[in-house]
């Protein structure tokens, strides 16, 4: 999974959201895809590393308080699809 991929499923189904890419080289797992995501009120953030973590997050800007926030290793990529499911509820919820 990549940001093409992230592009192509998930990202139609988050109307209402603006999204930023950056890209950093040799982090703690690799290199990472970054996107950024704001709108509804909330904020999120999606990271893609090159040794296969990705990591979720939601900061939900209304009750002030971070809502999700997922790190998945590479043994956890089974978890990925439901993971994401759960972050495009927790961003549409109340949207």
């Amino acid at each position: 999974m990549d940001r093409f991929w992230f592009d192509e499923y998930i990202k139609p189904r988050l109307s209402g959201y603006s999204f930023e890419y950056s890209k950093f080289i040799r982090g703690d797992f690799g290199d990472l895809e970054r996107i950024e995501l704001e709108g509804l009120g909330k904020l999120g953030t999606v990271e893609f590393w090159s040794q296969g973590w990705v990591g979720l997050d939601v900061y939900d800007c209304a009750c002030d308080d971070q809502v999700m926030n997922v790190l998945l290793s590479p043994e956890e990529k089974g978890s990925v699809l439901r993971e994401f499911e759960r972050f495009i509820g927790v961003l549409t919820q109340g949207g």
